[in-house]
Parts: structure tokens; sequence; C-alpha cells
């Protein structure tokens, strides 16, 4: 794991005025861990082992690109029904007191299995950039595992390193009184260095869940996740350093037929610690094959 000292130069938060460090949060660790495992636990068991729907939640980018959940990327890719698809989308995360992370973000997905994806993070200036990609090594049913990878590439006017991350992620169908669900659990490995190197284990679950389908017909769908990373490593608005980070809310599918597709975000991250905001996202995507 991490050294404490190395955990803390790779993670500092600038806010205003004021500096933030893992260190100061590690007594909410107890209790945001085991409420964050007990919510998702439950919805994981919930939605799991039930039989598989047609009706499913589409892909959506996750905040760091990568398709998936909230954080936690999943099994799938942008486009698994098209040869060549293009997910575009920008987000917000606001973490209160004038405090933003602008986040663009893209993934192109190929050959119906592959995926490449990418993310800027905005605050006072660009703070880094995340390039992703992820390969679906297996597709039966309503199950699928894929394994990934993201490298990121901080700013060295602000931090002197790179972190890297690779991950194997399974997802599978389900549903709960009739409302089809997709769980996912990812586990992996991120790598840092900062003149000292250092790694720690990262895992992350979460479940996609389209509601009250008869009548919403699909269009909105409640997405929960807790994972120990975030959607990047230095500087992020959503901090899962030493605790990991719970997070849940909406997502919305005005066009998510055809070619076109259209998804709207709005969530609560890591509700259950001091350093809980809101993200909101739109994306757009266009398939050509």
């Amino acid at each position: 794991m991490i050294e404490e000292a190395a955990l803390t130069k790779y993670l500092t938060v600038q806010t205003e005025g004021s500096r933030w460090t893992p260190a100061g949060p590690m007594r909410y660790y107890g209790s945001a861990m085991k409420y964050g495992y007990f919510v998702v636990l439950i919805g994981v068991l919930a939605v799991g082992g039930l039989s598989a729907q047609e009706s499913q939640p589409q892909a959506a980018l996750t905040l760091n690109g990568a398709s998936g959940i909230i954080i936690v990327p999943d099994a799938g890719v942008v486009w698994e029904h098209a040869n060549v698809g293009l997910d575009i989308g920008y987000g917000l995360v606001w973490s209160g007191h004038r405090r933003f992370d602008h986040l663009p973000r893209f993934a192109l997905g190929f050959a119906r299995r592959v995926e490449i994806s990418g993310l800027l993070s905005i605050g006072d200036g660009i703070k880094s950039g995340v390039i992703g990609a992820k390969v679906q090594l297996f597709r039966e049913g309503g199950a699928a595992l894929a394994f990934g990878g993201d490298f990121e590439i901080a700013n060295a006017g602000i931090y002197s390193a790179n972190s890297s991350k690779i991950y194997l992620s399974l997802t599978y169908a389900g549903s709960f009184f009739k409302m089809p669900a997709l769980t996912t659990a990812a586990l992996g490995w991120q790598l840092l260095n900062s003149g000292v190197f250092s790694s720690q284990f990262v895992y992350g679950m979460g479940f996609s869940m389209s509601l009250f389908p008869d009548v919403l017909k699909g269009f909105v769908s409640w997405i929960t996740d807790f994972s120990n990373f975030s959607y990047t490593v230095y500087a992020p608005k959503v901090s899962a350093a030493a605790r990991g980070a719970f997070n849940t809310g909406l997502r919305i599918h005005p066009i998510k037929k055809g070619r076109f597709k259209l998804v709207v975000d709005l969530v609560g991250t890591d509700l259950l610690d001091e350093t809980r905001s809101l993200w909101f996202t739109v994306s757009g995507g266009l398939s050509f094959s």
C-alpha cells in the first residue's frame, strides 16, 4: 500500500486559502467505508443472480471518460452494436464555495469490443489529462468481462508525477421487481511515481437500474457505485483517498435509439463524507457503422 507520506504528497488538494490532505478525513474512514459497502452491497444482491432482461440501461461515460457507472468502469464499451461509435461529453463537479472541476471527456468504440477514452481535468487551469483503453474479453447472454487501464498525465507546473491503473471489470444483467439492472464489480492495481515508486490495490462496485420501465420506458436509471479510486489521482473534487467514495444519482436517456444517443446525469458524489459534491454531465453519441 502507499505510504502515508507519499499518499499525502500525491493527493494534496488546493482549496481556497486552505490545504486539504488525506490525513484529515481519516476519522471518517470506518463509517464511510461501512455504509458505502452496505448500500452498494444491498443493490448488488438485489439485482444479481436474476434473469437477464433485454431492456437494460445503456452504456454511458464515467467521470474519467471510460464507459461505466459513475466512477467505476463496467465491462461494456460505448457502442457494442456498431463497428464504430463516438461519445463526447462535458461534466461539471461542484464541491461548494465556487470550487469546480470541468471534465470534457470522450470515448471511441470500434470493432464492438474495443474502447479508447480520454479526459481533461480543468480547475484553475488544466490539472491533468487521462487516456484510457478497454477491451471486452467475453460477452455471453447477460454477462461480460473486460480488461482495461488508463494513464494520467499530470500538469508538470502543478504536480511532479504521473499515474497508471489496470483493472478487470465484470458486469452482469439482472432485474429487481421487474426493473432491469446491470451490476458491475472492478478490481485492479494503481501505480504511482513521484520520485518514490508506490502502488495500491483498487476496487469498485455498483449498479445501474432502469426505474419503472413500464412507466418511464427506460428513459431514467438509478446509478450507484462505491470505489477507493476517483476519476483522477491528482486533486479530484471526488476524493476517494484512504476511505473510498459513495456516489449515487439519476441517469436520463432522452435519446437512446438508432445511431444517436443523449445522456444526462445528475449525481451526488462522496455523499458519506464532508467532501461531498454534485456532478452534472451531458454526453452525446453517434455510431458510424
